[in-house]
């Protein structure tokens, strides 16, 4: 920065100089890792892919340290309250990505970080124009022929992987390098290009995850739970994540009693069913006898989520935004081993299109027998609050208001706390609706059930990042706890492991929303609809942060 610069930059006040850091920042991240700047919505990044070698990380690794000190000598007295909100918000991102770059060092030890990377670079833009890629096509291309080399680059980087992660990476390897080859054929379709050389490119993109792979494999290891953060930094992270000033035994605390609680609520609305059976057997069955209404999932599910928003509005229980945009699309089926049962993928905060898409993945039509097509079927059990959580009044909802919210750290924000206590609170709202019964009598069993398995997760998320845990035991947890196979249980622990705090957002996050309830609306007099609209109104910041600024 020229003197000149510096002066200018100097002269402007608090505010203008924090607005312009954060402005600094993002465009200077993406620029570094266009991957970012692209699925944010700028779209002059598509065709880009960036480098991955240890140089760019220790460059970004700079810009926030630096950001960092910047924002933090500006006079916190000079912000009033909602560009308070802006600040908090940003130096908690900044913090957050110094942990990561700069203490944990996460791009040397975590291989999923730069393979999920380049298949994100990738699989962001053929999800949401699955229906036709010609748009995208010249940018997916351009990536597909820069991913051998990023992934050399990102060879470079590996030093002492967490053995979990390491062992994931592998097994990822080849389903990534699938996601790849499967383009062939889509892009001839729509490019016009030979298909020996969209062929040749989609391979090579395959093998360098394949090779890559191989890197990480003969990497030397570091410790087993190598991954776990330890009770200060995990402490650091909650305040950060969270906004609260809990320690990790308070969060396990608030949880093994939170779970008491929805154990008993659940075994007492069991009951209503049946005199003996758990609530695990009546859930089942129940599954396994349901019948989706339409001619497949993707017409009950298309059903269902305008049904869900007429009821909500009908309700009266908040405000719906006008012209917003929500599809209901089936996942390609070249990539439904890589989605779950339904998924939600919101437009970008900068993206001037801001269409949400809500994904079905119906297994049930790749089934063979009538038994695999009816167990395909009854995962989908309890899709009114699938639906619920991820459309409307869920996280379609909550992001369309967020990416309208004026400051850009506010729509970059994205702390779990609010957005999946968000979307818990939906789903007890959908619970409580009127009538709600006759739809789906199972409605209140299911919602306890998935609300004991979030309490457990505090408690396994706490566990696995003091080092009180080890893998396989917080993998009995969930099959002792809340019914898993051992299948689902070391699926949802992998996670974990690399999203420190977020596994605790979901209850923390609605028990936060329904202590401001009662404040606001049980004691203080707002309806529920003035209540949603108000948080909705602040962007995904810690439910403390809305509350401690007065606003």
């Amino acid at each position: 920065m020229t003197a000149a610069k510096t002066s200018t930059t100097r002269s402007l006040s608090p505010v203008r100089r924090f607005v312009k850091l954060v402005d600094e920042y993002y465009d200077q991240s993406f620029h570094r890792f266009p991957i970012a700047g692209s699925v944010a919505g700028r779209h002059e990044f598509d065709h880009a892919l960036g480098r991955a070698d240890p140089a760019t990380w220790e460059r970004q690794a700079g810009l926030v340290e630096k950001t960092l000190a910047a924002v933090e000598d500006l006079p916190p007295q000079d912000f009033e309250a909602s560009r308070m909100l802006d600040r908090r918000a940003f130096l908690a991102h900044l913090r957050q990505e110094r942990l990561e770059l700069v203490e944990l060092t996460r791009w040397r030890n975590d291989p999923q970080l730069h393979l999920f990377a380049a298949a994100e670079a990738i699989h962001d833009m053929v999800v949401r124009h699955s229906e036709d890629l010609s748009p995208v096509a010249e940018a997916i291309l351009s990536r597909l022929r820069k991913i051998p080399r990023f992934l050399d680059q990102a060879a470079e980087c590996i030093h002492r992987p967490v053995p979990l992660w390491k062992q994931l990476t592998v097994s990822a390897a080849p389903a990534v390098g699938g996601m790849f080859k499967s383009l062939a054929g889509p892009l001839a379709a729509v490019t016009g290009k030979s298909p020996a050389m969209l062929a040749g490119v989609t391979r090579r993109a395959e093998q360098a995850a394949q090779d890559y792979a191989r890197v990480v494999n003969r990497a030397r290891p570091a410790a087993e739970g190598s991954f776990a953060l330890g009770a200060e930094r995990f402490t650091a992270l909650m305040r950060e994540r969270l906004g609260l000033a809990l320690s990790p035994r308070e969060a396990v605390a608030f949880a093994r009693r939170e779970a008491e609680r929805l154990a008993e609520a659940l075994r007492e609305e069991a009951r209503r069913f049946h005199p003996r059976n758990s609530p695990a057997e009546i859930l089942d069955q129940a599954a396994r006898q349901w019948k989706p209404r339409g001619k497949d999932l993707l017409e009950a599910y298309t059903r269902m989520t305008q049904r869900m928003r007429e009821r909500f509005e009908k309700a009266d229980w908040l405000t719906f935004p006008q012209g917003d945009r929500l599809l209901v699309k089936p996942v390609p089926e070249f990539m439904r081993d890589q989605f779950p049962t339904a998924a939600y993928s919101s437009p970008g905060p900068l993206d001037p299109d801001q269409t949400g898409i809500f994904w079905v993945n119906d297994l049930s039509a790749a089934a063979t027998t009538e038994r695999q097509r009816a167990g395909e079927v009854a995962q989908h059990f309890g899709l009114e609050l699938t639906c619920a959580h991820e459309a409307y009044p869920g996280h379609h909802l909550q992001y369309i208001h967020q990416n309208r919210h004026p400051s850009l750290a506010r729509k970059m924000a994205h702390h779990a706390i609010y957005y999946e206590g968000w979307t818990l609170w939906c789903e007890q709202m959908t619970a409580d609706l009127p009538r709600r019964r006759a739809d789906n009598p199972h409605l209140r069993l299911i919602q306890l059930h998935d609300a004991l398995w979030r309490a457990w997760r505090i408690v396994i998320d706490v566990g696995l990042q003091t080092g009180e845990l080890t893998f396989e035991g917080a993998c009995r947890v969930l099959q002792r706890e809340v019914g898993f196979t051992a299948a689902r249980a070391r699926g949802d622990v992998n996670w974990y492991t690399s999203h420190p705090t977020v596994p605790m957002s979901y209850l923390l996050g609605k028990m936060e929303v329904l202590r401001l309830k009662h404040d606001r609306v049980d004691r203080g007099g707002m309806t529920l609809r003035e209540f949603n609209d108000w948080i909705l109104s602040f962007g995904a910041i810690p439910w403390r942060w809305i509350e401690q600024s007065g606003l």
